[in-house]
């Protein structure tokens, strides 16, 4: 590698460094003051307090390195333009794409590095912050405060029993769309679908609507089928507190989870679309970091009359307009409208191509 390579990630890497921290102690601070009023009435401990913000130190700085990148990049570049350091380069017959190479790479290493480190360190620490939440920051709270909605809920119990759950609303123990397997020695026995099921207190049983109830024998084959529009109370081997103990949302299942998840669940004929777009999700997000170092360099030297300042401005609203597109995008796939390798890649795909047009069109 050339001088000149080790020169722009020196300069990338320090601007990155001191951005991350930065935005690190912003998100820090931010969350401080969220949660104080849970932390005092719930007389939370310092020892407590420390292993809260552990944990949760991995996701703000997953959070903040896609931040990171693209404002560091549009810095680096931009100070080139600002120092007639560009115009040296150029005379010196380097183009561009050149003088992009070295943080583009360091981009790509990134991305790759933040879908192993979201995957791995992110998740264990979210389960534990989370636990954390329910454990000793909810003793005295109410349902406005607690998470009262779970989505796309999938758990094992008692190494027999499958249940996936579109939605749960823990404040009247309403789910949606259920999915219940029961399995013996790999063989599926029985299934019940339930559009709509309401846990009864009382009976200890679920009330089911529009459900239906196939068995099958031990060739797999189905020998009896009911169909119902009526309620009706029925055992199922699981509770609301099976519900709120197991069931993850997404930040707390690794892309491998998910996987397995959804290859167990497709072998039983269960509808994976909600699962399926979060595991795509997972992937495209990673990307966030090289995507946007891509958008950032051609930006920073589209123009040479545009500031620092103005160039700071332009990279924060392109992180918040890449994040809508990847939840609109999301959103679609969750409906059906889009698939969910499109609806995942959406915001990806608008900003590949913006950065091509930039890198295109931008001074060279």
């Amino acid at each position: 590698m050339k001088k000149i390579d080790y020169y722009i990630l020196r300069e990338f890497l320090s601007s990155f460094l001191v951005i991350s921290l930065f935005f690190t102690l912003i998100s820090l601070i931010v969350d401080v003051f969220e949660n104080l009023n849970r932390f005092i009435d719930n007389s939370v401990s310092f020892e407590i307090l420390l292993k809260y913000y552990q944990a949760s130190l991995p996701s703000m700085i997953s959070v903040t390195i896609p931040v990171s990148c693209l404002v560091s990049s549009v810095f680096t570049y931009g100070m080139m333009i600002q120092k007639k350091e560009w115009l040296v380069f150029k005379s010196s017959g380097l183009s561009l794409y050149r003088l992009s190479f070295p943080v583009l790479l360091l981009g790509l290493f990134f991305s790759i590095g933040s879908f192993y480190f979201d995957n791995t360190v992110v998740i264990k620490n979210n389960r534990i912050k989370n636990d954390i939440k329910k454990t000793y920051m909810s003793k005295n709270k109410n349902k406005s405060t607690s998470k009262s909605i779970f989505e796309n809920v999938y758990f094992q119990k008692n190494q027999k029993d499958l249940i996936a759950i579109e939605k749960y609303n823990s404040n009247n123990n309403v789910l949606v769309n259920l999915n219940y397997l029961e399995i013996n020695n790999g063989n599926l026995n029985r299934r019940i679908d339930s559009k709509k099921a309401e846990w009864n207190q009382e009976s200890q049983k679920w009330n089911l609507k529009k459900f239906t109830i196939r068995n099958f024998d031990s060739f797999g084959m189905e020998n009896d089928f009911i169909q119902s529009n009526n309620d009706s109370l029925i055992y199922l081997d699981f509770t609301p507190q099976d519900i709120l103990k197991i069931g993850k949302s997404s930040e707390e299942v690794s892309y491998t989870e998910l996987k397995e998840q959804i290859i167990s669940l497709k072998n039983n004929g269960i509808n994976t679309l909600k699962w399926e777009v979060d595991l795509n999700y997972k992937i495209a997000y990673s990307l966030i970091s090289l995507i946007v170092i891509f958008c950032g360099i051609p930006l920073s030297v589209f123009r040479s009359n545009t500031s620092l300042a103005f160039g700071g401005g332009l990279s924060i609203a392109t992180i918040f307009s890449y994040v809508i597109i990847l939840k609109f995008g999301q959103s679609l796939a969750y409906g059906g409208f889009l698939s969910p390798l499109i609806g995942a890649w959406l915001s990806n795909i608008v900003f590949i191509s913006i950065g091509i047009y930039l890198m295109l069109n931008a001074r060279k």
